[in-house]
């Protein structure tokens, strides 16, 4: 089971790594009234130059997965060193999290993610390049298998602990059922209250505020003398 998590551990960051590869490719084809271009992840990113002597904006969306991506690299890779716990929660929830956010990006309209500033007016058409498919795959493929390295690696924490700790689902399980034997417990307040407390705090509103307009009144009344 050790080889097992070992081992879906660096396939994600492999993965990972891949994604961040992928950027170097075309990821947007422009079509415009003087020609047609092509344009990287990393060009679109990182508001790169395009055409000689023209930069095209930073697509935010991208610019943003790309971190996202880097993210889930640096996490995997401390993941072999760091003796934290939780740390396996973040790498396979920040890894899924970035491929949703590709996956959205990917079955939407171009436009709505590539900022096509400052070649707009000139652009007939932007479709996406075949490597925004590779990255959003590579990135399921990468949460895939931290989600499963998440898994194994609990379940090897549970075996260590020889029964005292549960497996992760049990444990969410059982974090559901207190949470709702907590919430009928709580006591809710009538109208009454409701009124009550409504005109409560609506009084020390208003009172609060005359203090601070008498406060405000003062202070101004006085630069005006002091000033003359």
């Amino acid at each position: 089971m050790k080889t097992v998590n070992n081992l879906c551990r660096i396939l994600a960051v492999v993965c990972a790594l891949a994604t961040l590869v992928m950027f170097c490719f075309t990821f947007a084809e422009f079509k415009t009234l003087d020609g047609s271009f092509e344009a990287s992840g990393l060009q679109l990113s990182f508001a790169a130059e395009v055409r000689e002597g023209q930069k095209i904006a930073r697509s935010a969306d991208l610019f943003f997965c790309f971190w996202l991506a880097v993210l889930t690299v640096a996490l995997g890779v401390i993941s072999f060193f760091a003796k934290s716990k939780g740390l396996k929660y973040w790498f396979a929830g920040i890894s899924l999290g970035t491929a949703i956010y590709m996956l959205v990006i990917t079955l939407s309209n171009p436009w709505k993610f590539v900022d096509s500033r400052p070649f707009t007016a000139v652009t007939e058409s932007i479709s996406y390049g075949p490597f925004v498919a590779f990255a959003t795959i590579a990135l399921f493929l990468s949460a895939a298998f931290a989600i499963v390295y998440m898994f194994v690696s609990d379940y090897l924490e549970v075996v260590a602990s020889k029964g005292e700790k549960k497996v992760l689902i049990k444990r969410v399980i059982q974090f559901l059922k207190d949470y709702k034997s907590e919430t009928k417990k709580i006591v809710w307040p009538g109208p009454r209250d409701v009124v009550k407390n409504t005109l409560i705090v609506l009084l020390m509103c208003l009172i609060i505020g005359v203090i601070i307009w008498l406060v405000d009144w003062g202070l101004g009344s006085l630069l005006n003398v002091i000033w003359g």
